[in-house]
């Protein structure tokens, strides 16, 4: 087994499962922590940064990368790499695991179509709140009298 290979299965087994287990969103894994498992020395931290950096490790594992953080070089034993679970496996179900956030995404879709699309029902509050040009409209709409 090559040492990337060796890298990602061992990511696999100690982090992306168990958080997938858990129903964790995102999970975390540090080079250095890997290195020390794995009984590698610190020059293969970039090894290690490339393996987990790798598009073939994220689509196996169904995995965005959404932050990675470290020095410049990116290589270094303190990188850390972070990322979001998507559902399911590795099918190509892209969703993210289940978030009530992302439960609302499209949510508005229906009414603003109903009320004409969204820049339209904003023109439409906008000129509500701020009246016609003179603002006479929402002056006459609180009882004011100009």
């Amino acid at each position: 087994m090559r040492a990337a290979d060796r890298i990602r299965a061992h990511v696999v087994e100690r982090y992306v499962d168990p958080a997938r287990s858990r129903g964790d969103e995102t999970v975390t894994v540090v080079a250095r922590d890997v290195l020390g498992a794995l009984g590698l020395r610190g020059d293969y931290a970039p090894g290690v940064c490339s393996a987990l950096r790798a598009a073939k490790f994220r689509k196996e594992n169904a995995l965005v990368l959404i932050r990675e953080d470290g020095p410049p070089s990116k290589q270094s034993t303190t990188t850390r790499f972070t990322y979001r679970l998507l559902a399911g496996s590795a099918r190509g179900d892209d969703r993210p695991a289940r978030n009530a956030v992302w439960d609302l995404l499209g949510s508005g879709k229906a009414t603003f179509a109903a009320l004409g699309g969204g820049d339209h029902w904003l023109k439409r509050e906008r000129e509500a709140f701020h009246g016609s040009a003179s603002g006479s409209r929402v002056a006459n709409q609180h009882g004011s009298t100009d």
